[in-house]
């Protein structure tokens, strides 16, 4: 059977299209969950946990991801055109604003920075790998 499923994701565009309906799939669950236990966090968030840990697991095979995740990197800077459109649009009102704005991305970004350090320091002492 293991076999068979390798066979029929051996070509690449199969594989780009079924990591798809994955990421989408995980992405509406997590929406729904999120909707059904009224808390109020990202999805997208969700999402990408229940993804790291699906892969960690084993339970979605790690060469079934690649590509798809490959392709979004690739396509990843024409994601970011609705923004800079958006950041000439109302240039007039972030001008006016431009050092609170600043302030709050190196302060979101630095506490960012330490919880991902926390959060991945962490997770290796749980899965075992932080003395590898």
């Amino acid at each position: 059977m293991k076999n068979v499923v390798r066979k029929f994701f051996a070509l690449k565009f199969f594989r780009v299209v079924f990591g798809f309906l994955i990421l989408l799939s995980l992405q509406f669950i997590s929406e729904k969950l999120l909707r059904l236990l009224g808390l109020n966090f990202p999805p997208t968030i969700l999402g990408l946990i229940i993804f790291a840990l699906l892969l960690n697991f084993k339970i979605i095979p790690m060469w079934l991801m690649k590509d798809i995740c490959t392709f979004s990197i690739s396509i990843l800077p024409a994601l970011f055109v609705p923004l800079l459109v958006g950041v000439t649009t109302y240039w007039g009102l972030i001008k006016l604003n431009l050092l609170g704005i600043t302030g709050i991305i190196i302060f979101a970004t630095f506490i960012t920075m330490v919880l991902t350090a926390i959060f991945v320091d962490k997770m290796m002492e749980w899965t075992g790998k932080k003395n590898v």
